[in-house]
């Protein structure tokens, strides 16, 4: 659903009418409504900075989610003999 706003208005008290030719109209001052954009260039790139910064982050979790998975060797002498041995 795409959303309209009146630019000459306070964002507070908005709400359009229907003119008779179907043209959405603001009901305070009574011109046309302007369709408002999903996602404007300020935003998007406000999107890529932040998942720039959040990257290492988000990369950084799932790496030690992953280690955690992982099964460990058991610390037991016969594995420690072994490794003295061979040294």
């Amino acid at each position: 659903m795409s959303r309209f706003y009146c630019p000459f208005c306070s964002s507070r008290y908005q709400f359009y009418k229907t003119r008779h030719d179907g043209v959405l109209i603001c009901g305070q001052c009574g011109d046309p409504m302007i369709k408002k954009t999903l996602m404007n260039s300020r935003q998007i790139f406000g999107l890529v900075a932040a998942l720039a910064f959040l990257s290492p982050l988000i990369l950084m979790i799932f790496f030690v989610i992953k280690d955690l998975n992982q099964i460990k060797p058991t610390n037991t002498s016969v594995s420690l003999v072994l490794m003295t041995v061979t040294k």
